[in-house]
């Protein structure tokens, strides 16, 4: 088991899910979650050029970018400390590509979901509104 709390293999063991399946359990769940709170979800696993978004959702006034974490029980890194400033930037610029393409009338956030998984299931989810923004990542994009 590495530092973020998965085995070596990527594609999983015998009787071990892949990255991809709990990812996407994860995914899953804070879809449901955010759901509950008034957000539709407009995209997931959103690729372009720049990179890649986990979900694109909106409310009244909101479009949330979010960064989803999957991660064991007692795993040593948390989710959000698992996203770097290497990974924010391209989680910025991903955006603005996307909102280059399909112009935002509502106010861009970047969120962080940390899904806490137990026996490989998701038993809680930590959801960090604004988790980070363009200024910390030292940079300066127009989203209009």
């Amino acid at each position: 088991m590495n530092k973020y709390g998965y085995g070596t293999s990527s594609s999983g063991g015998i009787n071990e899910p892949s990255r991809r399946d709990l990812g996407g359990k994860g995914e899953d769940a804070v879809c449901s979650y955010i759901e509950k709170y008034g957000y539709r979800v407009i995209a997931r696993n959103f690729i372009c050029p720049r990179g890649e978004i986990d979900i694109i959702a909106e409310n009244d006034d909101t479009v949330a970018f979010i960064e989803v974490k999957s991660r064991k029980e007692n795993c040593v890194v948390s989710g959000i400390d698992s996203v770097g400033s290497t990974k924010k930037k391209r989680i910025i610029r991903t955006a603005a590509w996307y909102s280059y393409r399909y112009p935002l009338e509502k106010q861009p956030r970047f969120d962080i979901a940390e899904v806490i998984l137990k026996n490989d299931i998701p038993a809680a989810i930590r959801y960090y509104k604004g988790a980070f923004d363009m200024t910390d990542c030292g940079i300066m994009l127009s989203f209009r």
